[in-house]
């Protein structure tokens, strides 16, 4: 236990966490910061995110069609404020509009009609009309449904349209604006490259560094002797553990800033675009995405471990080491993260991607350890 708490004090020193906060505080910085500041980003994200909001708190989180039909009755309401306001207008008077459906049906090469609906739109940014903007898209969806899933089970595989089936017998899908998902979905990516790239390096230097100083020989000809290899590997993971979970609680609760709970209790299939092969809730598709980075975040700390345990030098474990972490931020994070269960992609791919390396890197670790017990230490 004392060689335990070495090798992981050995590992998370004072430099090196010093280093971590420095690193971290640039990637956020360049990955994280403007999605939590600028969230909603915009109109009509804004418009969005608020009645979405609004449907979670009238409705929960299904909507049966006394609810659809309740909420095109809330958008009619809107119409007609929307009208009363025209009618208070003396500029929209004297150009002929009197009602939200003539303000629709602007004549776009009237220069002096289309600047007075700049004017409410983007100059005064009257809330009414960017509301009832997105109510529309919201409606479209919600008359569109049975088209929308029909033409998705005409291009799906026979389990997808099992699936399907199913989920359009529910009604629940196409419901909700999709405006907080897809900002999760943002953010866990790029929090995701923060600690994987944190991870990696923490633990690079495990093996290298005592090799570096001439202490492998020593250790291995104590009475420890080379059972020390799985002590380090045991404290590589514990020490990946500890960053990891720190990095998550710290950019977790800074993505709680942006007021995603609303939408906890909402399944993925209901959002705009969700389309999943499990009916998860938003809560639990956010634990699923946060167990992915701690597998991911294991298996990289294995790879870390077992490059630095083979390399001769630090040039030759950041050249090594490079392509790998790329390689699983570019092309690994959007299909065993982002993707983890999209139906963009086949049932059985994400959960067969992450069987086979988690059985190529234990692999891995089993035949370095083979080949330490038979190692030679010359003195």
């Amino acid at each position: 236990m004392q060689i335990l708490l070495l090798e992981i004090r050995k590992i998370l020193n004072w430099k090196i966490l010093l280093v971590l906060a420095f690193v971290n505080l640039i990637l956020y910085y360049f990955l994280i910061d403007f999605n939590i500041k600028h969230f909603p980003n915009g109109r009509p994200a804004l418009d969005s995110y608020r009645i979405g909001a609004e449907m979670v708190k009238n409705y929960g989180p299904e909507m049966d069609e006394s609810e659809k039909a309740n909420f095109r009755k809330k958008y009619e309401e809107e119409v007609r404020k929307a009208d009363e306001f025209f009618q208070s207008r003396e500029d929209f008077k004297k150009v002929g509009v009197q009602s939200y459906e003539e303000f629709e049906n602007m004549d776009r090469s009237n220069e002096v009609q289309m600047k007075l609906r700049e004017k409410v739109i983007f100059g005064e940014e009257v809330d009414l009309f960017w509301e009832l903007q997105e109510r529309e898209r919201l409606l479209e969806f919600h008359q569109d449904q049975e088209m929308i899933i029909n033409n998705e089970i005409n291009r799906a595989d026979s389990i997808g349209q099992k699936h399907l089936i199913t989920l359009k017998r529910t009604g629940q899908f196409d419901l909700y604006p999709e405006v907080s998902l897809m900002n999760f979905k943002d953010i866990i990516t790029n929090i995701a490259i923060a600690v994987l790239i944190s991870v990696v390096l923490v633990i690079s230097p495990i093996f290298l560094s005592d090799r570096t100083r001439n202490l492998v020989d020593l250790q291995y000809t104590s009475k420890i002797g080379r059972s020390i290899f799985m002590r380090k590997l045991a404290a590589g993971l514990i020490s990946a553990f500890i960053v990891m979970t720190g990095l998550l609680a710290i950019y977790l609760s800074i993505y709680s800033l942006n007021n995603p709970s609303i939408f906890f209790e909402v399944p993925l299939n209901s959002f705009i675009g969700g389309g999943s092969w499990y009916n998860l809730t938003f809560f639990q598709y956010i634990l699923l995405s946060t167990l992915a980075i701690y597998v991911l975040g294991f298996l990289l700390t294995l790879v870390s471990m077992g490059i630095s345990n083979i390399v001769p030098s630090f040039i030759a474990l950041i050249g090594i080491q490079v392509p790998i972490i790329l390689a699983l931020l570019i092309f690994g994070i959007r299909y065993l993260l982002n993707l983890i269960i999209s139906m963009w992609l086949p049932i059985w791919l994400v959960p067969a991607c992450y069987i086979a390396l988690i059985g190529i890197v234990i692999g891995s670790v089993v035949f370095i350890w083979n080949r330490e017990k038979k190692l030679d230490i010359v003195l």
